[in-house]
């Protein structure tokens, strides 16, 4: 882990507090299998007299305490495996998890982490399955479901450190009182959307290249103008790609903030709350993604769009793309940096957030399982993965962007500022509690079929089976009737 004398330094200025959007995990920790035994951290014994020399270096103190932390869930732990692994496209190598408990071993030399990761399939059904088994006392990517997490409000009160050093949390709503959100985890990494644009393209059709002042009709009309054929290369160029259409709810959670749709009206109980989303500006919301859709290439339902994206027979002007460390390592490695840029998506029209993009940001999280006898350990080990410097450190290498907002910072050493500057502004300018899983304009846990009706008819949206109006009725009156079952 390099580069410490730069990481101590960002650490150590005052954390910029800004606000904070939670959702799901990146799609690209899926190719990681599970491994067949869960690793296990030995303790430090003979090696603590070197892990209070490191320890003193980053004036930290050696832990005297004991015991064992059991930890069980998806993500980078099992994107990454114990030793590392290489990307077989493009040879980019990540240093595996053993290096994190190396590093723990040495601030808390007596305290075991037994780490079972596991695949993205079924993986919410394993983690609640795991919680009720009383098995483990922190769940990685728990989701921050108040079911079986720890609200940890109380946790971030009494340590500022950790509170100031982070713009982002899996807020979920207080199930005992719907209007509240409460953060039932802490993010580690975080996953903007952002906008990839093809430079190329651009020019070929003569459009000037946007600035991330842009907004939602400067896209429609770069859309627009760079779908057909590319007057330079003579190739058939599409205009946009947007988020894959299995996941098209993020596609509406993106431009319903970018239009400021709020559709909830919360109340403390969940049977009482209002759901207003048949109406003039939820259809707008539609209209404006259908319109998107006319420039977006045949194959964009399939998922078939990206078969050529980021190599020379790229084709599509823009695309919004979540996994974003992962898209600039694939433009590196085919030598195309120069021909692409990243932007966050155009600035929120009106409402209170009017200015800010309305791009999205996925996280992976952890948590507390609530009902564990280690609190206060696992509270212990939350707050080395957030701040401990090596750590962040850690997560540039194996290509992750650090949820602590000045390790953030480390991305300008390993991506140019065509790149960073969107990545960073997307984080840094979020509204301050703003969260798609927990907002006034979208809620994706607590309505029934809610999110998977999205995606049903956004695909006969764009099919020209359904209207705008006929597509928000539809999903009104399934929610109406979750509603109305509930009572």
């Amino acid at each position: 882990m390099g580069k410490m004398k730069k990481l101590m330094a960002l650490l150590a200025c005052t954390a910029m507090v800004a606000g904070s959007i939670a959702g799901c995990g990146s799609s690209s920790d899926t190719s990681a299998p599970a491994p067949a035994e869960p690793a296990v951290s030995e303790p430090a014994g003979e090696s603590a007299e070197v892990g209070s020399e490191a320890a003193q270096g980053d004036s930290q103190v050696v832990s005297e305490e004991s015991g064992t932390l059991r930890m069980y869930g998806p993500g980078l732990f099992a994107a990454v495996g114990e030793n590392g692994t290489t990307d077989m496209i493009t040879g980019v190598t990540r240093p595996g998890y053993s290096e994190l408990i190396k590093r723990w071993n040495e601030l808390y030399p007596n305290v075991t982490l037994e780490i079972e990761p596991i695949p993205w399939d079924n993986w919410k059904a394993a983690i609640q399955t795991a919680a009720l088994s009383g098995d483990y006392d922190i769940l990685i990517h728990g989701n921050g479901n108040a079911d079986y997490s720890l609200d940890l409000t109380e946790y971030l009160e009494k340590d500022p450190e950790v509170k100031n050093a982070l713009t982002f949390y899996p807020y979920r709503r207080n199930p005992d009182n719907m209007t509240e959100v409460r953060p039932y985890g802490l993010s580690y990494t975080l996953n903007p959307v952002v906008c990839v644009i093809d430079k190329e393209i651009l020019k070929n059709y003569g459009v000037e290249l946007p600035d991330s002042s842009w907004s939602l009709e400067d896209m429609t009309k770069i859309a627009e103008s760079c779908t057909g054929t590319d007057p330079v290369t003579g190739k058939e160029t599409y205009g946009i790609s947007m988020v894959k259409a299995s996941d098209a709810y993020k596609n509406y959670i993106l431009i319903g903030r970018g239009m400021d749709n709020e559709i909830f009206e919360f109340s403390p109980k969940l049977s009482e709350t209002k759901v207003k989303f048949d109406t003039p500006k939820t259809q707008e919301v539609f209209d404006y993604l259908a319109e998107l859709g006319k420039y977006s290439s045949p194959d964009y339902l399939e998922g078939l769009d990206l078969a050529n994206a980021y190599t020379e027979d790229h084709n599509l002007a823009m695309i919004w793309a979540e996994d974003v460390y992962n898209v600039y390592n694939t433009i590196k490695a085919a030598g195309l940096e120069d021909r692409f840029m990243f932007l966050p998506l155009p600035k929120i029209q009106e409402g209170a957030h009017k200015g800010i993009t309305c791009s999205n940001v996925g996280d992976l999280n952890i948590c507390i399982y609530k009902d564990t006898e280690q609190k206060e350990l696992a509270w212990k080990f939350l707050k080395f993965l957030v701040t401990d410097p090596e750590v962040q450190q850690w997560f540039i290498e194996t290509n992750s962007i650090p949820a602590n907002v000045e390790a953030g910072s480390l991305l300008y050493d390993v991506m140019p500022a065509d790149y960073a500057n969107a990545i960073t502004e997307v984080i840094g300018t979020s509204p301050e509690g703003y969260n798609s899983s927990a907002s006034v304009w979208y809620d994706s846990t607590w309505f029934g079929t809610f999110q998977s009706d999205i995606v049903t008819e956004f695909d006969q949206l764009l099919k020209g089976n359904a209207t705008s109006a006929e597509v928000t009725k539809d999903i009104q009156g399934t929610v109406d009737g979750y509603l109305k079952s509930l009572n």
